[in-house]
Protein backbone atom coordinates (compact mmCIF):
# COMPACT_ATOMS: atom_id res chain seq x y z
CA UNK A 1 0.00 0.00 0.00
CA UNK A 2 2.66 2.31 0.46
CA UNK A 3 4.42 1.62 -2.64
CA UNK A 4 1.38 2.96 -3.86
CA UNK A 5 1.20 6.21 -1.86
CA UNK A 6 4.97 6.74 -3.43
CA UNK A 7 4.19 6.01 -7.05
CA UNK A 8 0.86 8.47 -7.20
CA UNK A 9 3.32 10.83 -5.23
CA UNK A 10 5.98 10.75 -8.30
CA UNK A 11 3.10 10.90 -10.70
CA UNK A 12 1.78 13.80 -9.54
CA UNK A 13 4.96 15.19 -9.27
CA UNK A 14 5.63 14.77 -12.49
CA UNK A 15 2.61 15.77 -14.49
CA UNK A 16 3.08 19.15 -12.01
CA UNK A 17 6.55 19.63 -13.55
CA UNK A 18 6.20 18.89 -17.06
CA UNK A 19 2.35 18.44 -18.43
CA UNK A 20 1.11 21.97 -18.28
CA UNK A 21 2.66 22.42 -22.03
CA UNK A 22 1.33 19.03 -22.82
CA UNK A 23 -1.83 19.59 -22.01
CA UNK A 24 -2.83 22.70 -24.13
CA UNK A 25 -4.96 21.91 -27.19
CA UNK A 26 -6.24 25.26 -28.03
CA UNK A 27 -4.73 28.54 -29.23
CA UNK A 28 -6.34 30.53 -26.35
CA UNK A 29 -4.64 27.15 -23.35
CA UNK A 30 -1.10 28.55 -25.17
CA UNK A 31 -1.72 32.11 -24.85
CA UNK A 32 -2.88 31.68 -20.89
CA UNK A 33 0.51 29.64 -20.30
CA UNK A 34 2.81 32.44 -22.57
CA UNK A 35 0.90 35.00 -20.41
CA UNK A 36 2.14 32.99 -17.11
CA UNK A 37 5.23 32.76 -17.98
CA UNK A 38 5.32 35.88 -19.04
CA UNK A 39 4.83 37.66 -15.09
CA UNK A 40 6.48 34.78 -14.04
CA UNK A 41 9.65 36.29 -16.13
CA UNK A 42 8.97 39.99 -14.87
CA UNK A 43 9.51 40.98 -18.39
CA UNK A 44 6.78 43.63 -19.89
CA UNK A 45 8.10 43.15 -23.31
CA UNK A 46 7.07 39.49 -23.08
CA UNK A 47 3.20 40.15 -23.53
CA UNK A 48 3.81 41.69 -27.14
CA UNK A 49 5.86 38.07 -28.22
CA UNK A 50 2.39 36.62 -26.33
CA UNK A 51 0.17 38.72 -28.60
CA UNK A 52 2.01 37.71 -31.41
CA UNK A 53 2.19 34.67 -30.93
CA UNK A 54 -1.51 34.12 -30.35
CA UNK A 55 -2.62 36.46 -33.71
CA UNK A 56 -0.14 33.88 -36.02
CA UNK A 57 -1.70 30.41 -34.27
CA UNK A 58 -4.85 31.81 -34.69
CA UNK A 59 -4.25 31.91 -38.26
CA UNK A 60 -2.02 28.22 -38.74
CA UNK A 61 -3.29 26.49 -35.85
CA UNK A 62 0.74 26.02 -34.52
CA UNK A 63 2.16 28.02 -31.54
CA UNK A 64 6.11 27.40 -31.32
CA UNK A 65 7.71 28.13 -27.64
CA UNK A 66 9.95 30.25 -26.94
CA UNK A 67 13.66 28.50 -26.96
CA UNK A 68 13.72 28.80 -23.24
CA UNK A 69 11.30 26.71 -22.70
CA UNK A 70 12.57 24.44 -25.85
CA UNK A 71 11.58 25.96 -28.95
CA UNK A 72 8.86 22.72 -29.88
CA UNK A 73 6.19 23.80 -32.24
CA UNK A 74 2.47 22.70 -30.95
CA UNK A 75 0.14 22.09 -34.13
CA UNK A 76 -3.48 20.98 -35.40
CA UNK A 77 -4.72 23.04 -31.87
CA UNK A 78 -8.22 24.89 -32.26
CA UNK A 79 -8.28 28.32 -33.08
Amino acid sequence: MRWMALAGLALALLVAAGGETEAQTSCAGWNATCQARCRDAGNPECANYCTRQVTACRRTGCWTEGQRFGGRQHCNLSR
